[in-house]
């Protein structure tokens, strides 16, 4: 009777705790995985700062300079057939760029613009 009180009893004890851990824990994961389709690929990137695949950003860079809008460039990746799984890494790293290069254009626009503004232009004198 002692082997079953002092060992069997603890085991089955923590086996019952852990296991509705794990189940509250796999709950409140998928309601994030829900609430957030993009979660593990920001956890990814930006919690563990691992780089992008070089290829794929290049790909990217392509397909906005080819003027290909998210649903035309998921369309192509679908044809081309590419998994789902990796279709939505691709475009999370698609937003990401974009967003990046218009921050950059717009800064670069204004900075272009202002130094525009102060410069003088030569004054040009028509003689014939």
């Amino acid at each position: 009777m002692s082997f079953v009180t002092n060992i069997l009893t603890p085991i089955v004890t923590g086996v019952v705790i852990g296991g509705f851990l794990l189940w509250i824990s796999f709950i409140i994961y998928k309601g994030i995985s829900k609430s957030f389709p993009n979660f593990k690929f920001w956890y990814k990137y930006s919690l563990f700062r691992k780089k992008f695949n070089e290829r794929v950003v290049e790909w990217c860079m392509d397909a906005i300079t080819k003027d290909m809008n998210r649903l035309d460039s998921e369309k192509f990746l679908l044809v081309k057939g590419v998994k789902p799984k990796r279709i939505k890494e691709t475009m999370y790293i698609y937003d990401k760029v974009l967003e990046r290069m218009k921050g950059g254009i717009n800064i670069q626009n204004e900075q272009l613009r202002q130094s525009n503004e102060q410069t003088e232009l030569p004054e040009t004198s028509e003689e014939n």
